[in-house]
């Protein structure tokens, strides 16, 4: 009997709606932060720590999932790192209390850190003749995710309970996991150039390297911010309806499927002579939104909706700069690395960001938090080489 032929696209579509699950499961605190606040008597700068713990654990595993990825083959490893993320999803539910959550959170970061970078890297293998695109296609699955996780939260807390919303973000995966057994199984061998452990670190010594991560971290503190903050921020503010902040609190995150992969186009057409224009304007534009908000009122709705597309604006063009520094015996591994330098800004942001909200009573010391991150990326993209 002949073999199946390989049908990437199916592939990329397995892949993709797993990364949504696995967004909407690391977002899925924030649409209920008020009501766990409330049931659970913690602050605020406790709850935005559910999503902090997650992303530090993330960061601190994802560079031994690059160094995986380049010395073998990673799909056993995405599959059961999802089923671990299903049992731990299960427990969170079962047990919503904060000291157990917090241990929980933490734990439910580490599998994650071998799903979404080793399956970008496999998108980029089965499509080994036009990664780029399809590497864009598949960034916009953690927009999704976290967009439907902000959008479906408040209403399965609403019929269920909050603590619903961990399962019902991670048994999904279970849907999708024979998809990408069955269509990864076709994905092209990869021939490994040999390398010593000496020169995968010494591959870190590169300043350019260093400094895309910075940029990268930038941005993203700026994407979980206005991720995980404007639902509270629009509750406490008073200026939108419920159904209004449920929109916008979605929109934000789903503004991505278009950024990013936007961001990546121009970079490739318009901007091709100096890509890092497209991540300069971005944060030009942020850091202007973010004095902005705290002063508009009702005219911040559509302030935070364009933050929201800024802040994922350049994602794409970060991934495609780190491949093109780093040699191709480390294509993994510069992806781990844009991964784990990015996370810093999305692990500090939301923690740091209650704490101002806690000790000055109002979001205004936040935003100006994220538009001076905005300035510390504009910094960053002037001193990079230009590429």
């Amino acid at each position: 009997m002949a073999p199946a032929p390989f049908r990437p696209r199916a592939f990329l579509l397995a892949a993709w709606g797993m990364n949504v699950c696995v967004n909407a499961f690391y977002i899925a605190p924030a649409p209920v932060f008020s009501e766990m606040i409330d049931a659970l008597g913690i602050s605020n700068a406790q709850a935005g720590a559910l999503i902090s713990l997650y992303l530090a654990a993330i960061l601190l595993f994802q560079i031994p999932a690059g160094y995986l990825i380049d010395r073998g083959d990673p799909r056993r490893v995405v599959v059961v790192s999802s089923l671990v993320l299903v049992i731990l999803g299960i427990a969170l539910t079962s047990l919503p209390r904060y000291d157990a959550m917090v241990s929980l959170r933490f734990l439910a970061g580490i599998p994650v850190a071998f799903i979404f970078v080793p399956s970008v890297f496999l998108v980029s293998r089965a499509f080994s003749e036009t990664p780029g695109r399809a590497i864009g296609l598949f960034l916009s699955s953690p927009p999704a995710g976290v967009a439907l996780g902000n959008l479906l939260g408040p209403f399965l807390a609403e019929a269920f309970g909050w603590p619903i919303v961990f399962v019902a973000f991670s048994l999904p995966l279970l849907a999708f996991l024979p998809l990408f057994v069955r269509f990864g199984a076709h994905i092209p061998p990869r021939d490994h150039e040999a390398f010593t452990m000496h020169d995968y670190l010494a591959a870190f010594r590169n300043r350019e390297l260093w400094k895309v991560g910075l940029a990268f971290a930038c941005s993203y503190a700026a994407y979980i911010f206005y991720s995980s903050w404007t639902p509270t921020y629009l509750r406490s503010s008073t200026i939108a309806s419920a159904a209004v902040i449920g929109l916008v609190s979605g929109a934000i995150p789903a503004a991505g499927i278009l950024s990013r992969p936007l961001g990546g186009h121009l970079a490739e057409t318009r901007f091709r002579t100096d890509r890092r224009r497209v991540a300069a304007l971005a944060f030009l534009l942020l850091f202007l939104v973010g004095v902005s908000v705290p002063l508009a009122g009702p005219a911040s709705i559509p302030l935070l909706l364009a933050a929201g597309f800024l802040a994922q604006f350049p994602f794409s063009v970060y991934y495609l700069f780190a491949s093109q520094i780093m040699q191709p015996r480390f294509g993994g591994t510069a992806f781990a690395v844009m991964n784990t330098v990015s996370l810093i800004g999305g692990t500090i942001s939301p923690g740091l960001a209650g704490f101002l909200v806690d000790v000055t009573g109002s979001f205004a010391a936040s935003f100006l938090m994220i538009a001076m991150s905005a300035i510390l990326g504009l910094v960053t993209i002037a001193i990079l080489r230009a590429r």
